[in-house]
């Protein structure tokens, strides 16, 4: 018999260690038990962020928030697992990739979900970046975009009941963090109606993820502690509309 194929991690080094117009990011590759530590792309100049993985079709997705934070100029990536065949999916100047945050995969219906922050929006397309959807808006104009409470950032995907959840971080230091969902099938209006929040009054939730069999929701929180900093974890939760 042959030998098991090896697991990889793959990380996203940002290089905030740089003033933001000089930083070069990239991604990295190790087994999980750290070692075999290899770089697969690199010299990345345009603020990357969020990292997924599909081992199906061999390929990683990356969003960018582009050269400015200030202008909608982000964009989302895919390569292959060894880092070739990089294209850009998702144009600069797309409505959803102002400042994109975390991307996530829905392997039944093969599609691709992320958050905007700046841009205030929840974003699906397909996996070749085709058919662009703004499934939440929280605002659209310069002055609701200082408003932290309407950044979007993390993002999960609950296939089997029908729902996604997002994060909206609210101001630093603030305790006015949410989570949210909605209905992963319904129009853009009938879906801005049934948006409930889970959680409230959180530091600063930055991404998600969801363990379907247990039905337990995790995020991360950079706030400060004791809430924030944080690793967290609750059952799914009932809303408020």
């Amino acid at each position: 018999m042959g030998s098991p194929i090896q697991q990889r991690l793959y990380i996203l080094d940002t290089d905030l260690s740089h003033p933001l117009q000089s930083r070069r990011g990239r991604i990295l590759s190790c087994l999980t038990d750290g070692s075999d530590l290899q770089t697969v792309v690199d010299n990345m100049t345009t603020l990357p962020d969020g990292i997924v993985i599909d081992h199906a079709k061999g390929h990683m997705y990356w969003t960018n928030m582009g050269s400015s934070l200030k202008s909608n100029d982000g964009s989302i990536e895919r390569a292959n697992l060894d880092g070739s065949d990089q294209q850009i999916i998702v144009l600069a100047g797309t409505v959803g990739v102002f400042t994109p945050k975390q991307i996530t995969i829905a392997k039944q219906s093969m599609k691709l979900y992320w958050c905007d922050r700046e841009g205030m929006k929840v974003m699906r397309s397909n996996f070749d970046g085709s058919d662009v959807e703004v499934l939440v808006s929280t605002g659209n104009t310069d002055e609701e975009r200082v408003d932290q409470r309407r950044w979007c950032v993390g993002i999960a995907v609950d296939e089997p009941q029908n729902v996604f959840y997002w994060t909206q971080k609210g101001p630093s230091k603030g305790n006015q963090g949410r989570i949210f969902r909605a209905p992963i099938h319904a129009s853009f209006e009938d879906r801005l109606r049934q948006i409930e929040m889970v959680i409230g009054e959180l530091p600063e939730p930055i991404d998600l993820d969801i363990d379907e069999e247990s039905g337990t929701l995790y995020w991360t929180d950079r706030g400060d502690p004791p809430a924030g900093n944080s690793l967290n974890r609750a059952m799914m939760p009932d809303g408020e509309k």
